[in-house]
């Protein structure tokens, strides 16, 4: 790794990532706090850990909703694993990490980062770590809440400390863990049928540690996840590859459709510079009341089974800006956000960055206005 200044710990969690993360929905209210925390993290600490290391970093995360039911999320740098575990305590007299991270095998990791987020001042301060190996041989179990502790004083709080040994030779991070017993398909459907009831709200702690890690640590997470998940109507997927066989989705228009009555309006979305092969189709979507928007799409297939794409979001007739503090956000198909944009007071469009996905691809855009949320099914 490239060693650079270490002397910033405290970092200024960008308002576009708070908007982002608050607005986000999750299965329980009771955790949203908990998976707002995690996702301010994350996104706040990449970048950080980039600059400093020189490596670009993996988030180990497929299923953000874990972060509702386990603090914690897990990134790797190199071969180098780090969980960071974010909270909103203002007392660092102790530092404890939830036994899922450091008594499942496919979940532990090197070093443990402890991150105290001040979400009225929008900063989070990396204010100490330690190693698995410190966790297990002198960190305190509580059996209670299933956490490991260690004292502030066992905690090293000059992250300096951190970065120095990422150029010396690998010394032993990790205690030896023993694998658990894999659950019976009988077992997991009981265990799913049990925890994913979402009055049960803390799963983590209404099965025994074995049964519980075992689910964490299998195949079963992501129906867990899903059958945790609010019931809604599933919206219907845009398929785009077959938006250039002029096949369209219901509510997917051309421009000039919806502004018949305005035919200067709609010749002005055209670029003089557009190739004619470009396909653009617009929705009218309602994010108020009596608040609607236009979400234009343009589609650009390319020789290599790839679509370059472009997201735009304007006002609808007759409004002269977006509402404030519309976002707009490109997620992956596991939830996780790729890009994001926000509106202003004044703006007449938002638009993400273009981008490239092979033929097939799944992803989805979230738009945020107020209290309405909108999520939109892409295949590539």
């Amino acid at each position: 790794m490239q060693l650079l200044d270490t002397s910033t710990q405290w970092l200024e969690i960008p308002a576009m990532v708070h908007e982002a993360a608050w607005q986000r929905e999750f299965s329980l209210a009771g955790d949203r706090v908990q998976a707002y925390l995690n996702q301010v993290c994350l996104q706040t600490v990449l970048p950080w850990l980039q600059e400093k290391s020189g490596i670009e970093p993996v988030v180990d995360t497929d299923y953000p909703e874990v972060w509702e039911l386990v603090n914690g999320c897990a990134i790797n740098i190199g071969n180098t694993r780090l969980i960071l575990l974010p909270t909103e305590a203002m007392d660092k007299n102790e530092f404890r990490v939830p036994q899922e991270w450091v008594d499942l095998p496919t979940w532990i990791g090197d070093y443990y980062l402890a991150v105290e987020v001040d979400t009225d001042e929008q900063w989070l301060n990396l204010w100490g770590y330690t190693t698995h190996q410190a966790l297990k041989s002198i960190g305190a179990y509580d059996e209670h809440d299933r956490t490991y502790s260690l004292d502030e004083s066992d905690v090293i709080q000059d992250l300096t400390v951190f970065w120095v040994m990422q150029q010396l030779p690998a010394e032993p991070t990790r205690a030896d863990i023993p694998a658990l017993s894999p659950l019976t398909e009988v077992q997991a459907e009981s265990l799913i049928q049990q925890l994913a009831n979402r009055d049960v709200t803390l799963p983590r702690l209404e099965a025994s540690f074995a049964e519980w890690g075992a689910l964490l640590s299998s195949t079963w997470l992501q129906q867990f996840c899903e059958r945790r998940r609010p019931r809604t109507n599933a919206p219907v997927s845009v398929n785009l590859s077959q938006w250039v066989q002029n096949v369209f989705e219901t509510g997917w228009q051309a421009i000039e459709e919806l502004f018949q009555t305005e035919p200067t309006l709609a010749f002005s979305f055209r670029r003089e510079d557009e190739p004619e092969f470009i396909v653009r189709r617009a929705k009218r979507l309602q994010v108020g009341a009596d608040t609607n928007v236009l979400l234009v799409v343009r589609l650009d297939p390319e020789l290599d089974q790839r679509q370059r794409i472009w997201i735009q979001v304007l006002p609808w007739q007759g409004n002269a800006s977006l509402p404030e503090n519309l976002s707009v956000e490109l997620l992956s198909a596991t939830g996780a956000v790729l890009q994001s944009v926000q509106a202003g007071s004044q703006s007449n469009y938002v638009q993400l960055k273009r981008f490239k996905c092979t033929v097939g691809t799944p992803f989805r855009l979230q738009i945020v206005c107020a209290d309405t949320r909108i999520i939109e099914e892409f295949i590539a």
